[in-house]
């Protein structure tokens, strides 16, 4: 699937990022938590953008739903968008 096919998704930058023990122990709590929303937000990719989601908001005294938060990253992302366009086609 092209990003032209694709005009409302976001671009896409690939970095390599290193954590520490805590932050993934911290990612596996943003996990539990958005599980409880019923969305498929189990990548780290899609994990670590909900946390900054949440941490801009928090930084701008914004309010925010963790279920709007764990929507959006889900619909915004590549491969979760694929795999439905996937089951949708005949």
């Amino acid at each position: 699937m092209s990003e032209t096919n694709e005009p409302n998704l976001p671009k896409r930058v690939v970095r390599t990022i290193t954590l520490t023990e805590d932050d993934l122990n911290m990612l596996d709590e943003i996990e539990r938590v958005l599980s409880k929303t019923g969305q498929r937000v189990k990548t780290d990719s899609k994990l670590i953008r909900a946390a900054i989601n949440v941490a801009s908001r928090v930084l701008h005294g914004k309010s925010y739903d963790v279920n709007e938060i764990a929507e959006k990253v889900v619909r915004e992302d590549g491969r979760s968008l694929s795999k439905l366009i996937a089951k949708k086609k005949p």
